[in-house]
C-alpha cells in the first residue's frame, strides 16, 4: 500500500499573527505634533469677579460701622453713570456722567474720572478697591469687559 501524500495545509508554515504597527505609528507621528501645536495656540484669560452673595444668604453684621464709598459705574446705551453711596455724578442736568463720544464709550475719561474720585476719597473709606459695575441688558459683553479693564487699572498711592 502506498502512503498518502502529506496535505498542503500541514506543510505550510504558521503565519505571523502580530498586528501591523506601521499604520498606528504613522498616525501617532502626525497626531502628536498637531495636538501639541494646537494646545500652544490656545490662550485662556481669567477676569476675577466678586459677585454679591445670593439673596437668601445671611450676612455677618459688622462690629463697627464702616464708611463705605460704594462706588458704582452703570453702563447704558447713552454712556456711563458714576455713583456712590452719597451722590450721583452728573455732567449736565440730564444724561450720563460720561456720555458717549461719536457713538463710542469714552474709557479714558472714565479711568481719569474714577482716579480723581478715588484720589479725593483716599483714606476716608474702607472699600477703595471695590467698584460695582452694572450694565443694561442690551449692552454688549465686550463693552462690559472693556469697562472692567478701564476700572481695574486705577491705582491710588494710598491704597
Amino acid at each position: 500500500m502506498m502512503a498518502y501524500r502529506p496535505s498542503f495545509r500541514r506543510s505550510r508554515e504558521n503565519e505571523s499573527t502580530e498586528p501591523n504597527m506601521t499604520p498606528i505609528m504613522n498616525l501617532m507621528v502626525v497626531l502628536i505634533p498637531l495636538l501639541l501645536s494646537s494646545a500652544q495656540l490656545i490662550k485662556i484669560s481669567v477676569i476675577e469677579l466678586n459677585l454679591p452673595p445670593a439673596a437668601g444668604a445671611q450676612m455677618d453684621k459688622p462690629k463697627e460701622k464702616q464708611l463705605k464709598l460704594d462706588l458704582a459705574v452703570t453702563i447704558t446705551d447713552q454712556g456711563f453713570y458714576i455713583s456712590s453711596s452719597s451722590a450721583v455724578m452728573q455732567k449736565k442736568k440730564k444724561g450720563p456722567s460720561i456720555p458717549k463720544v461719536d457713538g463710542e464709550y469714552d474709557y479714558e475719561l472714565l479711568t481719569k474720572t474714577l482716579y480723581s474720585i478715588k484720589k479725593k476719597a483716599a483714606g476716608r473709606f474702607n472699600d477703595m478697591t471695590a467698584i460695582v459695575i452694572q450694565a443694561e441688558p442690551k449692552v454688549a459683553y465686550q463693552t462690559l469687559v472693556s469697562t472692567m479693564d478701564a476700572t481695574r487699572s486705577i491705582k491710588v498711592d494710598n491704597n
